[in-house]
């Protein structure tokens, strides 16, 4: 009788384990749904390759949709921020997920760069729809991503070096030159911008790093490039030695605006890009 009694009393405690067991279990699974909206997947250069894309996909006010409703047809010729990033993730990588990296952070600028104050109930299609949105915005919906990306990017390359290597790109004398310009426009304190943002105005008399260089691109290229060697060498030695880096969203605004950089700081870190790209392009000549 004792054994019989012993016996049924360890019948509800296991059931109450097996029961707390299948509740974490839950527990884990929803934290980990690929549907949470706040799901943050590692990047990879494939995402950076959908932004460019997807720029190019929307790169006129002709080709925006203005009443996004997140629906995608094949043979549309209008994208919304949305359509544009789907339809650039299929040409990348032959497939698309609605919580991939490069959504999500798309998502993110959203809430913490362009619209931190939103009650956007679906931040692409609300923000693309916002009558306040300018194709300008647009724009600098694309460079801030592509920012934002990078420097996860650079983190990850830092904890695991073999898991994000960054291909750089081939430097030209025209990259050299831009960078000197560079130097030329934000030679003294007096040009130096400290409340940048990433809209430049072409009458300006002050400069933030990011307009400076956008500045020197266009007087060297004719046009403004983003992705080119100099703006992204500069790029990756923020995120390698200033100090904030990590806190930073678009690397040379914040790195710009940050109060604990200096004139010199910003100096010594253009000084720095000029010795790295004369040493890639004389590395490129062996």
């Amino acid at each position: 009788m004792r054994v019989k009694t012993r016996s049924s009393a360890r019948f509800p405690i296991c059931l109450v384990m097996s029961v707390f067991a299948l509740a974490v279990t839950m527990h884990v699974a929803a934290a980990q749904s690929p549907d949470d909206s706040e799901i943050r997947p590692p990047v990879s250069k494939s995402d950076v390759q959908i932004v460019k894309k997807a720029r190019q996909i929307l790169d006129s006010p002709a080709k925006w949709n203005r009443a996004d409703n997140r629906n995608c047809p094949d043979a549309e010729t209008k994208f919304s921020l949305y359509c544009a990033l789907e339809k650039a993730t299929y040409e990348v990588t032959g497939d698309f997920a609605h919580r991939g990296a490069a959504m999500q952070e798309a998502r993110f600028v959203i809430d913490d760069d362009l619209a931190p104050d939103n009650h956007y109930h679906h931040r692409l299609m609300n923000y693309n729809n916002d009558p306040h949105t300018t194709f300008a915005d647009v724009q600098r919906f694309f460079d801030f991503l592509q920012g934002r990306i990078e420097a996860r990017l650079a983190d990850q390359q830092a904890n695991s070096p073999s898991s994000a290597d960054i291909e750089l790109p081939r430097v030209t004398p025209a990259d050299i030159q831009v960078l000197k310009k560079v130097q030329a426009i934000l030679d003294s304190p007096a040009k130096w911008d400290r409340a940048s943002t990433q809209r430049c105005k072409p009458d300006a008399n002050k400069f933030g790093l990011y307009c400076a260089f956008e500045a020197a691109s266009i007087a060297v290229t004719g046009k403004s490039d983003y992705d080119g060697p100099a703006i992204q060498e500069a790029k990756q030695l923020i995120s390698r030695t200033a100090p904030n880096a990590a806190k930073y969203r678009a690397r040379l605004v914040d790195y710009n605006n940050d109060p604990s950089v200096t004139f010199a700081d910003l100096q010594k870190l253009l000084r720095t890009v000029d010795i790295d790209l004369e040493k890639r392009i004389a590395a490129q000549e062996k």
